[in-house]
């Protein structure tokens, strides 16, 4: 099948050809997906519009999420407490909690829940490494006190004076224990 977009055909019996090798037949197929979304491509004001839309609903259902996602953080924690510090289900599932509100909170306005829960995954992380190493609990508590705080307080961006020294208070005691933070450690 060929239309006005197809290269044009060159016939295979090497008529054309002085050495008698038969020549090669060049076919561009039509570009459907452009035919059906033409050459306009995306309104750019929409795409802004829907942008501003999803910042302004997703930070107010970001807060909901996360003291969801905090909820079942403790309840896992409560779990790994009353089983085994060093069950490897257990912290696996703490983990992927921590994932979870990782890679939204920046998203939404939380950064200090990015860096808050990036540092408790990197120590469960260092645990489930290290076989030999438990779980502290008083490290994991920090930092769901910390996300508590932040989350109950709704403290937006890095937090000021008391952000940082938050963070540098749990850098602190995440890199005491082997840990590493960001290549550091």
């Amino acid at each position: 099948m060929t239309d006005k977009n197809s290269a044009k055909t060159a016939p295979a019996d090497g008529a054309d050809k002085p050495s008698g090798k038969p020549s090669a037949e060049f076919v561009t197929p039509p570009n459907y997906l452009k035919m059906k979304v033409g050459s306009g491509g995306i309104d750019k004001e929409a795409l802004k519009e829907a942008e501003i839309a999803v910042q302004v609903l997703g930070h107010k259902m970001y807060a909901k999420w996360a003291d969801t996602d905090l909820d079942r953080m403790k309840e896992s924690f409560e779990r790994l407490k009353s089983t085994n510090l060093d069950d490897p289900a257990g912290i696996k599932t703490m983990l992927r909690i921590c994932w979870d509100m990782k890679g939204l909170g920046g998203t939404f306005g939380y950064p200090l829940v990015t860096t808050i829960t990036h540092y408790l995954s990197n120590y469960l992380e260092h645990c489930l490494d290290h076989p030999d190493t438990k779980v502290v609990p008083t490290i994991v508590t920090a930092h769901i006190d910390a996300l508590n705080v932040v989350l109950t307080q709704k403290i937006g961006g890095d937090g000021g004076m008391i952000g940082r020294e938050l963070v540098n208070g749990l850098e602190k005691v995440v890199l005491k224990t082997g840990a590493r933070i960001g290549g550091r450690g």
